[in-house]
């Protein structure tokens, strides 16, 4: 094997994942109020606190970015322009025709 090894946290991230979701439920059920609370910290109907939580998961990615690999990007415009055309001219559509069957056909109850 090749590289470096994982550590601890690594190794049991779904065990990790499993016990939030499983502390989520609980401090739900436990604090009912608590989510009415953290709704009212909004502002233009953005909620605060997950654009925290939000902020503080894509730093450490967003760190890592290679600016030189991005430059090196936008002198191949082709490729750019098609990932950009595919995310923001097909996939809404998209996504609206999956909503609309699965929403509309398969979950209709």
């Amino acid at each position: 094997m090749t590289g470096r090894r994982l550590s601890t946290f690594e190794k049991y991230l779904t065990v990790w994942v499993a016990l939030c979701i499983v502390a989520g439920i609980a401090l739900g059920r436990a604090a009912p109020g608590l989510a009415v609370a953290l709704d009212s910290l909004s502002v233009y109907q953005v909620s605060v606190p997950i654009a925290i939580a939000l902020f503080f998961m894509m730093y450490p990615i967003m760190v890592k970015i290679d600016f030189a690999e991005v430059l090196r990007a936008a002198k191949t415009p082709k490729p750019v322009a098609l990932t950009l055309f595919i995310n923001w001219a097909v996939k809404p559509f998209t996504m609206y025709l999956l909503a609309t069957f699965f929403l509309g056909y398969v979950f209709i109850g």
